[in-house]
């Protein structure tokens, strides 16, 4: 950030004042505010790296604001060689110098304007980009660009003449958004490359994270031209996953068409976006994974995921049971259980479907607590980089169930971490019989995991790769962060 300096005053002509005084270099002048601080640092920085890359005034302000001088303004008409030497102060200009320059001497300013403008579309898309993505496949929540007007570039003065003037985003200024040649980008081109990017089926919500280097992580994974770009090999085992997930609910559903079963229909994609978070997992060190969920899924989840032989899953449909299991036995939507799956590494993963009651939500802490318990044995509680925590809810449950602000509550105490949970949420808009609007006063019900700083990815679930990369995402945000990490399909 522009620093702050402790110096002594100077009238105009450099004369010095005789009682020192607090000054900010930066914080006194009078073209700086909370809207451009962003883009002037940004700026900094450019020229930091490169004092050519910005404008002759901009070089001297910086200077002087480097060297602690004041004022560290100065007008364009008073400018002198920096390069000769850079810790000169740059004289103050005389008050005729205040009077209004002719209009070819301003256009700097205006240009610096417009790209200042620009910056701001771009931090918009950032931040609030998520509220008009293609997020619903059944099109009930509609897009309504009104409720995100600073979207839209007529909001900062631009027209549509303005489309195709280029803008130049230079070194440290949107670094992902440089063109491959580093040439200059048309307002249209930056605005299509923004709806890519934060508009399309997957929508981010990264601005309430506190940690500056971790938000630079997730801009860098998602402002790049092709953000995934899966092989034709790639592409045939994850339609294998998703038509072993549909058979599935179909085969069920035909066979069985009286029984409750809490099918998976509509969010199939979940299948093999849990086999590749469970492969990029291991590919990270990570040999045990629990997993709670609820009952929408869960059997296919226990056949596809955890590998429970169908034939037993069939059978408690039947109303038969193995003889072997004491007690009155459980609703097979209850059920967990263990397996060593192996990957297509090599690598064998220890997985683990804990068994819940009817009570919805009850089971987070219980998996968590297993998820301590196994890296405390595994003489991981250091790294945390053995055992990984996944849970799935309801969309009504994650944003109304009190248990889930407790366990997420218990994300980074020292006693009780695990180094970070994934959540994954099924949303079917709807809870039970009641709509949204009626059940949450947020606008997403992942909102409450915004209280331990986790990244949201809002994820269209009829995209299938999108699923796959986000959950590529989160495996890798979580072996690095030690975070949790949302994402709501």
């Amino acid at each position: 950030m522009l620093k702050a300096v402790q110096l002594a005053g100077r009238a105009r002509g450099g004369r010095a004042v005789g009682r020192a005084r607090g000054y900010s270099a930066a914080s006194d002048q009078a073209f700086l505010s909370g809207t451009s601080a962003a883009y002037i640092e940004q700026m900094q920085q450019a020229w930091r790296h490169e004092p050519s890359s910005v404008h002759a005034s901009w070089r001297a302000y910086f200077a002087n604001v480097e060297a602690g001088r004041v004022p560290a303004f100065v007008t364009p008409d008073t400018l002198g060689s920096l390069a000769a030497d850079r810790n000169a102060l740059v004289a103050y200009p005389a008050a005729s110098s205040f009077a209004p320059a002719p209009s070819a001497a301003a256009a700097p300013s205006s240009e610096i304007l417009d790209h200042m403008k620009v910056q701001l579309l771009v931090r918009a898309y950032q931040i609030r980009g998520h509220a008009i993505a293609d997020l619903d496949p059944l099109h009930i929540a509609a897009r309504d660009a009104a409720n995100a007007p600073e979207l839209d570039h007529k909001y900062y003065g631009f027209t549509d003449s303005d489309l195709d003037r280029p803008f130049f985003l230079g070194h440290g200024i949107l670094p992902g958004f440089l063109a491959s040649d580093g040439s200059s980008l048309t307002l249209r081109e930056i605005i299509s490359r923004l709806q890519k990017t934060y508009a399309s089926t997957i929508g981010i919500e990264y601005g309430h994270i506190n940690d500056r280097a971790a938000c630079d992580w997730l801009r860098e994974k998602f402002e790049v031209p092709v953000r995934y770009a899966y092989t034709k090999e790639q592409k045939f085992v994850i339609l294998d996953r998703l038509i072993w997930s549909d058979t599935f609910e179909r085969f069920v559903a035909t066979k069985y068409p009286s029984e409750k079963r809490f099918g998976l229909e509509g969010c199939e994609s979940l299948i093999p976006g849990m086999k590749a978070l469970i492969d990029r997992s291991v590919e990270l060190g990570v040999n045990s994974i629990v997993m709670g969920m609820p009952h929408r899924g869960r059997l296919n989840v226990l056949s596809n995921v955890v590998r429970k032989p169908n034939e037993s899953i069939f059978a408690e449909f039947a109303g038969s049971r193995d003889e072997s299991v004491e007690g009155s036995g459980d609703v097979k939507y209850h059920l967990g259980m263990n397996y060593s799956r192996p990957t297509p590494s090599g690598a064998i993963v220890n997985i683990s479907l804990a068994a819940n009651p009817s009570h919805l939500e009850c089971v987070n802490p219980v998996v968590q607590g297993k998820v301590n318990a196994i890296q405390f044995y595994q003489n991981d509680t250091k790294d945390r980089a053995k055992a990984l925590g996944v849970l799935l809810h309801g969309d009504a449950a994650f944003a109304g169930q009190g248990v889930v602000y407790e366990a997420i509550g218990l994300a980074d105490l020292p006693s009780y971490t695990t180094g970070g949970t994934i959540h994954i949420i099924v949303n079917n808009q709807i809870g039970f019989t009641t709509d949204p609007r009626f059940s949450r006063s947020t606008p997403y019900c992942s909102d409450v995991a915004k209280v331990v700083s986790a990244p949201i990815l809002h994820v269209n679930g009829d995209d299938t790769e999108a699923v796959i990369f986000s959950m590529q995402l989160a495996a890798d945000w979580r072996a690095k962060y030690k975070k949790d990490f949302v994402i709501d399909i």
